[in-house]
């Protein structure tokens, strides 16, 4: 198995680039994107070995391994140029690819916030035919963007989730700086995760945020390292591609792919290589690893003349429930003394099937909570808190349950000093209306407790006491989206 990082702790690192050796390979120029959830290393050719989680309790835990990465190929002249990875050192396993490609603007930071934390970078990269300039982009959804869970051979409405909160979208815009015409022109990205143990070719259409990129090849697989997590691991683009594949990147267990060096001998990277994506849109192996690609062509490229293609990669992390299994934490751990920061506890008090609970945390300000608002997602609530954030929990399962659920939310009491913690409440939007469920809560331990008998978006908050006014911005609270399922 893959090595893992040490923690990291503190806020994303915002440099615009980096000097990183993995497994002792050395990329010299990467920039660093990310969020509150999840970030991104990136090469200049647009490649990643390097997607890490920021959960609390679980910063460092890897998304993916080897590979996040492009290739092209095409014509010319009535020669034809095979598929060419647009990075030349693949990592963890470590090989060299057919790679003929140079840098011509090394990776950089174009956008970053106050905090340092980057959002977006740029890169160029060049060979004797053509020019590829990349963009990259962290794009904030606010609601997730729906991911594929069925394959497209099965017919029917299918099945999707909705993804984190944040994407990455990335743009490779190809310009022929040759004197010839480019014929051919065929694109292929190439997804592997590190926890992937099966995936799926899904195109059906699905509601929310970006749902035009609904051509999707999501592998999923669980993380027995550390918890319970599922991940989901999604790579999608808005058009249609002439060819996919869902295969291996290497068997483990055969005596040569030991997912440390050296190519892995068969897999979905060597489909590409060979222009050879089967259109298998279902696998689920005896024996990870797995991975996905897709290609599109952009049928012929004129000299001077340029294209675009954009594709998006979108990441869930679910964490089991047996059936026999009452209680438990998701979104962060207890060290045995409750929630910590943003994780919710539970305890099924009835009945309840095997499943998967997805919960998400963030505090928002005004601005956010306004066009939350504006979606639909929520509506005006009927209370207000002290501060200028809202603590906000989305809570879904994809199993059955009877009887109530008991919830114990880990929140940030540094938001409620100087209040009472007899007036801290949890508000469930609920029948389109915000219910107060009241709650038995712990300034100490930053943990409040509630029984509820349906799951959705919860705002930890405090009820005012008489002649107190607390604004929050214009006035307007609001939690952010549930990670919903969404089935049909």
């Amino acid at each position: 198995m893959k090595r893992r990082l040490p923690q990291r702790t503190g806020s994303l690192i915002g440099t615009g680039v980096l000097s990183l050796i993995f497994s002792g390979m050395a990329h010299a120029d990467t920039a660093r994107l990310g969020n509150a959830d999840w970030e991104i290393t990136l090469s200049n050719a647009g490649y990643s070995d390097a997607l890490f989680d920021q959960t609390p309790g679980y910063v460092g835990r890897e998304y993916l391994s080897g590979e996040w990465g492009a290739a092209v190929g095409y014509s010319k002249n009535g020669a034809t140029v095979k598929p060419t990875w647009l990075e030349r050192d693949f990592v963890f396993p470590d090989w060299t690819t057919n790679s003929n490609f140079s840098t011509m603007d090394a990776i950089h930071n174009t956008v970053s916030d106050a905090d340092g934390v980057v959002s977006s970078a740029a890169s160029t990269i060049a060979n004797s035919d053509m020019q590829i300039a990349q963009s990259f982009q962290v794009v904030d959804t606010l609601t997730g963007t729906p991911i594929g869970l069925a394959a497209a051979s099965a017919g029917g409405e299918g099945r999707s989730f909705m993804s984190n909160r944040y994407v990455l979208m990335q743009s490779y815009s190809i310009t022929n700086t040759s004197t010839d015409t480019l014929n051919n022109l065929q694109f292929f990205q190439l997804l592997h995760g590190m926890h992937s143990q099966a995936g799926v070719y899904d195109n059906r259409g699905y509601a929310g945020a970006y749902s035009d990129y609904r051509h999707d090849i999501t592998l999923h697989g669980n993380d027995n390292g550390v918890g319970r997590q599922v991940d989901y691991i999604s790579l999608s683009s808005s058009q249609a591609p002439t060819a996919f594949e869902i295969g291996h990147y290497g068997v483990e267990g055969n005596g040569i792919d030991d997912h440390s060096q050296g190519k892995p001998s068969v897999g979905t990277h060597i489909s590409v290589e060979q222009n050879a994506l089967n259109n298998n849109d279902e696998f689920a192996p005896e024996n990870p690893w797995v991975a996905g690609a897709e290609r599109w062509d952009m049928a012929s490229l004129a000299p001077g003349e340029t294209k675009t293609l954009t594709v998006m990669l979108s990441l869930l992390t679910g964490w089991r429930v047996d059936a026999d299994t009452n209680t438990g934490i998701v979104n962060g751990f207890s060290n045995n003394s409750g929630p910590s920061l943003g994780s919710v506890g539970y305890e099924f008090t009835g009945a309840h099937s095997a499943g998967q609970f997805f919960a998400r945390y963030d505090q928002e300000d005004a601005d956010i909570v306004q066009k939350l608002i504006a979606k639909g997602e929520i509506g005006a609530p009927t209370f207000s808190v002290p501060g200028d954030r809202l603590q906000l929990f989305g809570v879904d399962f994809d199993g059955e349950f009877t009887g109530l659920l008991k919830l114990t939310f880990g929140f940030d009491s540094s938001l409620f000093a100087g209040i009472d913690e007899s007036l801290l409440r949890v508000f469930q939007w609920k029948n389109n209306r915000w219910e107060n469920l009241g709650g038995t809560a712990s300034l100490d331990d930053g943990t409040i407790t509630i029984h509820t008998d349906s799951l959705s978006h919860f705002a930890v908050a405090a009820v005012p006491v008489p002649g107190a006014v607390w604004l929050f911005g214009s006035g307007l609270l609001g939690l952010g989206m549930l990670r919903k399922r969404q089935e049909a």
